[in-house]
């Protein structure tokens, strides 16, 4: 998988199709930002998420992985001239190799994981698991299809599988529909201790703590 071929054009078809509303609701959950000291974000992208961390300002280590070197690129342009203590890495997620002196006490997965299978994701989650800390908090963002049977549901139904198709092509990613998130958070140990969304929760933001260690909401 590898966004090369759609980095320079990913911005402004991102707001073609949503306006700005996925950069809203990458940044429900940015003020966290100021508590951590080691962040880990998973397919950044473009630097926008990481520009605003900047402006947000923090201490932590940051380390940011994502697959495509196009994106690296446009990120690093962003925020070269600022004062982040930020490590690319240019990789599949699932090859990244955790050292020993970095393990996340914050994650974010903007619009990440709807790029894989169900199984894959998984297989993700368990990593994150166990490279986390007790109190770790895991940042998703990502789609929801809701219950059948109202129009704005079945457009929504038609942009998503629009989508995937456009991404599965150009892109390589191996979904072929959106995964269950909260499905596979619950299912996976972890419990959702904030949630914001837009468009009737088809656009969501959720923040996971592993289960024991979290105050439910």
């Amino acid at each position: 998988m590898s966004f090369d071929r759609v980095a320079n054009c990913y911005q402004w078809m991102e707001k073609i199709v949503f306006r700005t509303d996925l950069e809203k609701v990458r940044n429900f959950h940015l003020r966290l930002v100021r508590d951590a000291e080691s962040i880990l974000i998973i397919g950044d992208g473009d630097g926008r998420f990481l520009k605003n961390i900047s402006e947000i300002g923090t201490d932590a280590q940051i380390v940011s992985v994502d697959s495509s070197s196009e994106m690296i690129r446009l990120s690093q342009s962003r925020t070269h001239n600022t004062e982040l203590d930020v490590r690319h890495v240019c990789q599949n997620f699932q090859d990244f190799e955790f050292s020993e002196n970095f393990r996340p006490d914050l994650i974010f997965a903007h619009f990440f994981l709807d790029c894989f299978t169900e199984d894959e994701v998984i297989l993700i989650v368990n990593r994150l698991s166990k490279s986390s800390l007790k109190s770790t908090k895991l940042v998703i963002s990502d789609f929801f299809l809701p219950e059948k049977g109202s129009v704005s549901g079945i457009y929504r139904r038609i942009l998503t599988y629009v989508m995937i198709r456009f991404f599965r092509l150009f892109c390589r990613i191996s979904a072929k529909k959106l995964p269950n998130i909260p499905k596979i958070m619950r299912s996976t140990g972890w419990t959702c201790t904030a949630h914001k969304s837009l468009r009737d929760e088809f656009i969501n933001s959720w923040v996971w703590e592993l289960e024991g260690y979290s105050k439910r909401p």
